[in-house]
């Protein structure tokens, strides 16, 4: 699944509050920016959710120019901002993000300035483990059923 956010995200910085009492509040901004979000998200329906039991595969690729005139790399907190985007697109498809098992964040140099999240099911280590020894079982009996075959000949 692959979903497309057609907007430059702000940091989480700029994205909450801190209260004279010192905790913390999420800002209209946000709530807002999430809304719109969940909107994107819910708009196309024929996104497919794969097993939560297999665990997911997220990679976010965030486009927009990352460099100075000067041709230097910007400062510019990308895992911040990526932050906001998991968690908007993760609460609009109902979807706990404790089930993201592999993550991959990248920077990609672009005039526009988007995202892309990419969600895709993986299968869990002890799965893949279970496929190879039933693989090699199965293997070790082909090459016995093979040798009794050449006996009987």
């Amino acid at each position: 699944m692959i979903i497309k956010i057609p907007f430059k995200t702000p940091t989480v910085n700029h994205l909450y509050g801190r209260h004279a009492k010192g905790f913390m509040f999420v800002k209209q901004e946000a709530k807002d920016l999430k809304e719109e979000i969940r909107k994107i998200v819910l708009k196309d329906i024929s996104l497919i959710i794969p097993n939560l039991n297999d665990g997911l595969r997220v990679e976010v690729e965030i486009h927009e120019n990352w460099y100075s005139k000067k041709r230097t790399v910007l400062r510019k907190d990308i895992a911040n901002r990526e932050k906001f985007l998991i968690d908007s697109v993760f609460d609009a498809l109902g979807i706990d993000d404790k089930y993201i098992f592999e993550h991959k964040l990248i920077k990609v140099q672009d005039s526009e300035e988007y995202s892309l999240i990419k969600i895709g099911g993986i299968k869990m280590a002890e799965d893949e483990e279970e496929k190879k020894e039933e693989s090699a079982e199965e293997e070790e009996e082909e090459k016995a059923d093979d040798e009794d075959n050449e006996d009987e000949e």
